[in-house]
């Protein structure tokens, strides 16, 4: 494991600088939000994708992890730049504490009814939010500590998801991921089996929880700014999307998909304005929709990138 890791941390270290000498600001806070964006459907994926249950709340969890991240570090640890990541691991436990008091009811419900109680939470949040004044109300929270450089937030971001898509990864592949396929397949003969659905439908929950939290933390230290508009249902439709066009279940897939949704938007900018709108909103879904027409369970599927690297026999088994 340490042969292949040394390699992955220079390459990782010499990309980084490559990246902080010849990419524009711009560029690389795009990169930085791709990785968090990828955090963000990771997390997803893992209750949507593994444990198939519908949830449009993670803007809520996303804002829970964000704001607990930017007061700790406003107000606790005096804009300390170097306790960041303390602050971003607090606010994936504060998460999934959080995680696991909406999972104690919601998870008696399933299919369409779990949706829609996640995304009741995730507006309750928001509310909570707009009308706490301490934390700025409708005008937001400003003056949070940013990363003071793009090499400590690449650094950190890079990290981060590497560590989140290996947790993932392997979860996918243990027997508490096998457990998750068995609901995910038939829940009634997972349950005839002797599997406890509610127990590891709330256990999934609170890891996606805990994973959201950390996307959160990096996102308020990131933009330096957040406000209850950052975290409206708009943004747990663009994780949702961005979970299944990778493919419901591929961890992979999720992180190609980041990086599809995090860029195409981008890309569409330079397009003209015209009577009828911004014709890049016009685009950005006919895309989609003949995406869901010519693969409808993603670009992966429930296969990973390295499945297929196997199979053009580029790597050995």
């Amino acid at each position: 494991m340490s042969k292949k890791l040394l390699p992955f941390l220079i390459g990782v270290v010499v990309l980084g600088l490559v990246l902080n000498f010849f990419l524009n600001s711009y560029i690389q806070s795009i990169l930085i939000s791709f990785m968090i964006n990828a955090i963000m459907a990771l997390s997803l994926n893992v209750i949507t994708g593994l444990a198939d249950q519908f949830s449009l709340g993670h803007a809520g969890l996303m804002a829970v992890g964000a704001y607990t991240s930017a007061i700790l570090s406003k107000e606790l640890f005096a804009d300390q730049w170097f306790l960041i990541p303390v602050t971003v691991l607090c606010a994936g436990f504060v998460t999934a504490f959080v995680g696991y008091l909406i999972s104690l009811p919601s998870f008696k419900l399933k299919g369409d009814y779990l949706a829609i109680v996640t995304l009741g939470m995730s507006e309750i949040v928001r509310v909570l939010i707009l009308n706490w004044n301490h934390v700025g109300g409708p005008r937001g929270y400003n003056g949070i500590i940013k990363f003071p450089d793009f090499l400590y937030s690449y650094a950190f971001s890079v990290i981060l998801l590497s560590l989140v898509f290996m947790v993932c990864y392997r979860l996918k592949y243990s027997w508490f991921g096998r457990n998750l396929w068995a609901l995910n397949e038939d829940d009634i003969a997972a349950e005839v089996m002797g599997l406890d659905l509610t127990k590891s439908k709330r256990q999934a929950f609170i890891i996606s929880s805990f994973i959201a939290g950390l996307g959160g933390g990096v996102y308020s230290h990131h933009l330096g700014y957040i406000s209850p508009g950052s975290f409206t249902f708009l943004v747990s439709t663009q994780i949702l999307i961005m979970a299944v066009l990778g493919g419901l279940g591929s961890m992979s897939g999720s992180v190609i998909a980041a990086f599809i949704m995090t860029i195409l938007p981008e890309v569409l900018r330079s397009l003209p304005t015209d009577s009828i709108g911004d014709i890049r909103m016009i685009v950005f879904p006919v895309i989609l929709i003949l995406m869901m027409i010519l693969r409808p369970r993603g670009l992966l599927g429930r296969s990973e990138l390295i499945d297929f690297f196997k199979e053009k026999k580029w790597i050995k088994s």
